[in-house]
């Protein structure tokens, strides 16, 4: 080995929102481990730059695309530093690259963050390792198929530039990558895990609930809520288009049960705990004093999520196989690791919403984790993020949340970690969040005050109504906004229509399952205002913003837009295109999740 490159110097960089980069990211590492090879893997932000000219020699990006197809929050200050114009171009001239983008072609700007990424490192003088893989979630073989074939290529690369290198069987257990254990078995008990998190994260701000209300009526399928949260140890400063990110913990039982299921962890549940090597969080630790397994588990690690495929290719290992029913259990979950049996683990865990508490409590006849994994068996809680619903204040801010509560064909009901949260919060209680700017601009370089076109069914109208009270009376404003219902889940329904009274709005609403409504979507709004649309957008430089859940509807507006725009233009406008210069000029902006 001294002569080839170093098992140490491959690096494995991810941007991630929804957790899912970060999942294929460490199932690459994990199999790159397999393979003797000992890589780096975190955020792309937190991965030191020094090291990128001084021992990385092979550099594998894994990104997803947000927004108005840009990178992650957690790899935008490492595509700032990429961008720098004063950087030479033979800077990473010693690398060989790749790189992976999870993308879906329902969005208008389909994989830019990882193209921009990739382009971007080869001006800088990198070499690529294995061609550049652009999954769709759309595609029938979904992500999984995609990143199946580019991983073979990307270990069969590797294989050819590390010569020495030898595979480990996958049964065998590999030593924890982040190692936790009790500071001193004889210690006193720290907490109870009925502590307030002390965080130590930039940014942060305690809160306190002023209001939690239901908008929608008590017979609507949905509970929709109004929460205003109140700053108390500093002022803030945000726009429309910005975000509040909360931290939900997991609730007492949901933390009792997992501790029940193992047994052996019980008796140091309250215990302090020694962690070297802090994992990344989003939240901060809390206040290392009171970290214990049970404050570890109920503030920081995710045991309601569905488990993803690293999951189950760590959790075997910890499966007693010593009677015959061990050994069908630990060949299950082996199975549900491998991509050869993505429909397996589909079925088991996507397709009924299984969390990983369910999962655990399923096998725990057979199943004793050790304390040193739980940091590299469990995610992490990840950041909520809720569109702002207020105009700006130094002193309050105002989300709108739908609450996530469903039946599974397991016939059991199944409540969002945040949603379940966020539901039992009573006025007074405490909060910890963080405002996360967006950069979305509502004007124009030489267009004072544009007229707005908003386009938002459902809680996708929560940015509209901070727009709305920013800038009312100070330009043209309209609204076309859907819900299903014209009395059960029109929310602010007075609000518009005092806004209206005013001559400071131009409402278009719909309602999809009204009794003899004409109109039923947003888009069949939209084209029914036609002359009004075009006139706005083409003669009046007017931006269009939508907001809302991702899929059909931006598919469909889109579409019904470009419709509009060739009725409404002149024959040799190619609104196609028109469109997309909109896009790229900051006059169309779509957010949607």
């Amino acid at each position: 080995m001294t002569n080839g490159p170093s098992v140490t110097s491959v690096a494995i960089l991810y941007g991630s929102e929804s957790g899912n980069s970060q999942d294929y990211a460490h199932f690459l590492a994990r199999k790159l481990r397999y393979n003797s090879l000992k890589p780096t893997v975190c955020t792309l932000d937190s991965f030191p730059l020094k090291r990128l000219v001084t021992d990385i020699q092979y550099l594998i990006v894994v990104c997803s695309t947000t927004g108005q197809g840009e990178v992650p929050r957690n790899a935008k200050k490492f595509i700032k530093f990429l961008l720098k114009k004063k950087l030479p171009e033979d800077l990473l001239d010693h690398i060989k690259f790749t790189t992976f983008g999870l993308g879906d072609s329902s969005y208008p700007k389909f994989n830019y963050a990882i193209r921009k990424l990739h382009i971007r490192l080869r001006q800088l003088g990198c070499k690529e390792l294995c061609p550049r893989c652009e999954s769709d979630e759309q595609a029938p073989e979904g992500i999984d198929g995609f990143y199946a074939e580019w991983e073979a290529k990307v270990i069969d690369a590797l294989q050819k530039e590390f010569l020495n290198i030898f595979t480990i069987d996958d049964h065998v257990l590999l030593p924890p990558e982040i190692s936790v254990s009790v500071k001193c078995e004889d210690s006193d008990v720290v907490g109870n895990g009925d502590l307030s998190p002390t965080r130590n994260g930039a940014g942060l701000s305690l809160g306190r609930i002023v209001t939690n209300t239901r908008m929608t009526a008590s017979d609507h399928f949905q509970d929709v809520r109004h929460v205003t949260i109140e700053a108390i140890d500093q002022d803030l400063s945000y726009a429309p288009g910005d975000t509040v990110a909360l931290y939900p913990p997991n609730d007492d039982r949901s933390v009792e049960l997992l501790l029940e299921s193992q047994p052996h962890w019980l008796e140091i549940a309250d215990k302090p705990l020694d962690m070297p090597h802090p994992p990344e969080s989003e939240g901060g630790f809390i206040d290392h004093n009171y970290l214990t397994l049970r404050n570890l588990i109920k503030y920081h690690l995710d045991i309601m999520s569905i488990p993803r495929r690293s999951f189950f290719a760590l959790l075997h290992h910890f499966v007693d196989d010593s009677t015959e029913e061990g050994k069908r259990e630990k060949e299950k979950l082996y199975e549900f690791s491998t991509l050869a049996e993505a429909e397996d683990l589909y079925n088991y865990a996507n397709r009924p919403r299984r969390s990983i508490l369910e999962t655990i409590m399923e096998f725990e006849k057979n199943l004793k984790i050790p304390l040193e994994y739980v940091l590299d068996l469990f995610p992490m809680i990840k950041v909520r993020l809720f569109s702002i619903a207020s105009k700006s204040s130094s002193d309050t801010v105002e989300i709108i949340a739908g609450i996530v509560e469903y039946k599974t064909i397991l016939r059991r009901i199944r409540r969002g970690l945040c949603s379940k949260w966020i539901k039992s919060l009573q006025v007074g209680d405490s909060v910890i969040f963080s405002i996360h700017k967006s950069n979305l601009s509502f004007s124009l370089p030489k267009i004072p005050n544009p007229p707005i076109v908003m386009i938002a069914p459902g809680t996708g109208v929560a940015p509209m109504k901070s727009l709305i009270e920013q800038r009312a009376g100070q330009q043209e404003l309209h609204l076309f906004y859907g819900c299903r219902f014209s009395n059960k889940d029109f929310l602010f329904q007075d609000l518009w229509e005092s806004f209206e009274a005013k001559g400071a709005l131009h409402m278009h609403p719909c309602f999809s399952r009204d009794p003899g409504s004409r109109v039923k979507y947003v888009q069949d709004k939209l084209y029914l205002e036609r002359e009004t649309v075009a006139k706005l957008v083409l003669q009046e430089s007017a931006i269009i913003f939508v907001c809302g859940s991702s899929g059909n509807m931006p598919r469909q507006v889109r579409m019904t837009l470009v419709e509009i725009l060739k009725q409404g233009g002149p024959e040799n406008l190619d609104a196609e295109q028109y469109l997309l210069d909109m896009e790229n000029s900051g006059r169309y902006i779509q957010e949607t999740w």
